[in-house]
């Protein structure tokens, strides 16, 4: 069981990470909205942060598995005290301010010479908050300690169990590509100020925009045989996507993308310094990116004998844009 410092309360989430800048990081990559809901979702195998536009329309979410962390344990008894229902036995969900939560982490990582000395994220304290701590260890600091309540409306608990899924199994559309080149491609179809449609043949990978003044930009991406490191179509579709969601998805910060960028013919495949992004497209049109992003390139492991325990996967689930009308589009635009 894990116990406070000064006292005997138990939390059901008690966790370290040593890397407070790069966290940081990875989190700000799941904004969507200036005021951004996240909710942190926690059980023995690691801990889930997911943020979704309120169109529902774009998904985001990053998964940290329990050996990322410098240290991490769940309670699962505490757990049980604090779970909704009891058909969450073993997990345990709140809902934070995103926004607030870069802020503080942002913070712990300024207050420190490097940005990495270890944070420290409990849940819950005794007044149903998140408690983060910052431990000064290497700089010699002193230690920095900040609150964030839960945000939780009966509305979303209703949602948590009825939200839609959407099935990737059985992919017949897929490809993976280094993310500086795929973020370079969305950047460039930025022009037009329109949808983007990707289309996929089975040797054919094509991105293009259409906008009333500039017209029609295309990338083409070479995806023969040994061109991209992964590329599978075994149907050919055409599914158009709002730009901003594209956008959203692969705004990951430079200091993830490594090496790999290299305009969006390129393939770029097998470069073990550039950050990688696999993308699919399920049977309804919808888009799911997946990017692995590294907390850390100078160590191996937090103690776990496999190569990518500090590869932390991000992602996004957008919806294709004729599912929805543009009166959402103008809901989305004003909340954010």
């Amino acid at each position: 069981m894990t116990h406070h410092a000064r006292d005997s309360w138990t939390y059901a989430l008690d966790a370290s990470c040593a890397h407070v800048k790069t966290l940081t990081a990875v989190l700000s990559t799941l904004r969507l909205a200036r005021r951004q809901r996240a909710r942190v979702r926690a059980d023995a195998r690691g801990l889930t942060f997911s943020t979704r536009d309120a169109s529902t329309s774009c998904a985001a979410s990053a998964n940290f598995r329990a050996d990322v962390f410098t240290s991490y344990a769940f309670d699962e008894t505490a757990a049980l005290m604090h779970a909704r229902s009891r058909r969450s036995r073993g997990v345990v969900a709140f809902d934070v301010d995103l926004g607030a939560l870069i802020d503080v982490l942002g913070a712990f990582a300024s207050a420190t010479r490097d940005g990495d000395a270890d944070a420290r994220l409990r849940w819950p304290n005794r007044d149903g908050a998140l408690a983060l701590e910052l431990d000064g260890g290497r700089g010699g600091g002193a230690c920095v300690y900040a609150e964030i309540t839960p945000e939780t409306t009966p509305e979303e608990e209703a949602e948590e169990d009825g939200e839609p899924t959407t099935s990737f199994r059985d992919e017949n559309r897929a490809f993976m590509m280094p993310t500086a080149t795929l973020k370079e491609i969305v950047d460039d179809l930025e022009w037009p100020c329109g949808d983007v449609a990707i289309e996929m043949d089975r040797e054919m990978l094509r991105f293009s925009a259409r906008g009333a003044e500039i017209g029609a930009l295309v990338v083409d991406v070479d995806a023969r045989e040994g061109r991209l490191t992964e590329f599978t179509c075994r149907a050919p579709t055409t599914s158009t996507y709002k730009y901003r969601f594209l956008k959203a998805a692969t705004a990951v910060a430079g200091n993830f993308l490594g090496g790999g960028g290299g305009g969006g013919g390129g393939g770029g495949g097998g470069d073990d310094g550039a950050t990688m992004t696999r993308a699919s497209i399920s049977e309804q049109g919808f888009l799911k990116i997946v990017h692995l992003l590294h907390l850390s390139r100078n160590q191996v492991s937090f103690g776990s004998s496999e190569l990518n325990a500090f590869m932390v996967p991000v992602t996004f689930i957008i919806h294709p844009e004729d599912e929805y009308d543009d009166d959402d589009e103008g809901e989305d635009e004003a909340e954010a």
